[in-house]
């Protein structure tokens, strides 16, 4: 009896209506607490009360409690929550250790202008993201290091969160790994290598723009090194910490998955700290040690996805999407109308979801539809899905992304207790670039190709 209530759809009072209105509470009291308070500490009372809304929307209650239950059953929620764990006790590892003061050592010793550094958080992360095709992973392995950095060096934390994430996306819309880039290219029926080839000037394009603009935002806001900072060199042991991040990205070029790559990471921190007397034995395994300090600084995240996840269901079990895939294909009547639709569904997809690679699977099929009754070259679909996808959840609040790194920013010391995503925002050129130059090439028709009839034909077929 359990698994049949499980597994019944959920009515809800409204109509079709109905399960929309605790993510659309959700979303609003999101954006309406940043402004008021901002910070991650309300967001799971937001989230509770989504679904506690919920709750009395529908019609079986019952049969929600089982829907909210089944919400927590996704993979996708425990490899989340399992991530932000292990990265908060890698920044705290990182943290603890000095290497942040060895860092602004380092800067001082090669007179390194500290302008630059948006600009080379940025390309750190393109290339890391590119060669791990993993937008959370890259900003897990970098965010921990120059995060504190900028704050150390008074660099703008928005500015720094920006170019990280920034750069996160690149790698998350082109890699070849990518789980957007193979789900993108898997539910348009088309060959990967084509799209990553036919994606590439889009992505380049949009990059080379926000290198530019980091680098001439990160120079006009140049501070140079605060004099009252110790740059003995003291603490220059923990620079051998930075092959952390290196072994994270080598794993996960390998094929391991974040969660296996993270826990080898924290394992090798905490015996690296150890060995090198960075973190001493009596600190480490304490309530104020780095393990205790990353897991609780945490938790507020975790909680927050774990609420996320039981809302989204609702949409899942309820049928909503079911919904808007009927009733969307008469808004398409010619081909740029039917690519605009195509980009408003990953954008919305993104911001319902708040993960680009569940809009993609989620609404993979409904774009693949589309494209397909207007013989729209199906790269051409994948590459609007995932660019517009990728560049949406950057912006997103409640993104990947952009948690991990307000998790990070706001466990350093200093920091404004109302650091949120309205800081950064202005600074996340590359996401606002991917969204910008695929609107620019949907209403202009540059890059649009069309299926030939045999293509179209053989696509029926398949």
């Amino acid at each position: 009896m359990e698994k049949e209530t499980t597994a019944a759809k959920v009515e809800f009072y409204g109509g079709s209506f109905g399960p929309w209105i605790p993510v659309i509470f959700m979303l609003a009291g999101m954006i309406v607490n940043t402004i008021i308070s901002p910070g991650l500490a309300t967001l799971p009372m937001v989230a509770f009360f989504a679904l506690a809304l919920g709750f009395f929307l529908a019609k079986n209650k019952k049969a929600y409690g089982a829907v909210t239950l089944k919400g927590l059953q996704n993979s996708m929620f425990g490899t989340i929550a399992m991530a932000f764990i292990f990265a908060g006790i890698l920044a705290q590892l990182l943290r603890q250790s000095g290497l942040i003061e060895a860092l602004i050592w380092l800067v001082a010793k090669f007179d390194l202008n500290t302008g630059l550094i948006p600009l080379i958080a940025f390309l750190t992360c393109v290339l890391i993201s590119t060669s791990c095709g993993t937008s959370t992973g890259s900003v897990t392995a970098v965010a921990p290091v120059l995060l504190p950095l900028a704050q150390s060096l008074n660099i703008d934390l928005g500015l720094m969160c920006g170019a990280i994430i920034s750069g996160a996306i690149f790698g998350d819309n082109l890699a070849p790994i990518s789980d957007t880039t193979i789900g993108s290219a898997l539910t348009q029926e088309a060959d990967l290598g084509k799209v990553v080839r036919t994606r590439f000037p889009y992505a380049v394009i949009s990059a080379v723009i926000s290198a530019v603009l980091f680098a001439i935002v990160g120079l006009s806001m140049i501070t140079g090194i605060p004099p009252e900072l110790e740059l003995d060199g003291s603490t220059a042991p923990s620079l051998v910490l930075l092959v952390l991040p290196i072994i994270m990205v080598i794993l996960m070029r390998l094929g391991w998955d974040l969660i296996a790559t993270l826990i080898i990471c924290n394992i090798a921190g905490v015996v690296l700290n150890l060995v090198l007397g960075t973190i001493g034995f009596d600190v480490m395994f304490t309530a104020d040690g780095p393990i205790a300090a990353g897991m609780s600084g945490m938790m507020t995240l975790v909680l927050y996805v774990m609420l996320l996840f039981q809302v989204l269901e609702i949409l899942n079990s309820s049928g909503a999407f079911e919904q808007v895939s009927r009733g969307i294909m008469r808004f398409c009547k010619t081909p740029r109308s039917a690519e605009l639709v195509c980009f408003l569904i990953a954008s919305v997809g993104s911001v319902v979801t708040g993960g680009s690679g569940i809009a993609i699977i989620f609404f993979g099929s409904l774009v693949r539809t589309i494209t397909k009754a207007f013989r729209i070259d199906r790269c051409r679909g994948a590459n609007i899905l995932d660019g517009v996808a990728c560049g949406a959840t950057g912006l997103m609040p409640h993104g990947n992304p952009t948690l991990v790194s307000i998790g990070v920013a706001l466990a350093i010391d200093g920091v404004d207790p109302g650091f949120s995503f309205l800081n950064i925002i202005p600074y996340n050129f590359h996401c606002w670039g991917l969204l910008i130059i695929f609107l620019l090439s949907i209403l202009t028709g540059v890059g649009r190709k069309f299926e030939s009839p045999e293509e179209g034909a053989a696509s029926a077929a398949d």
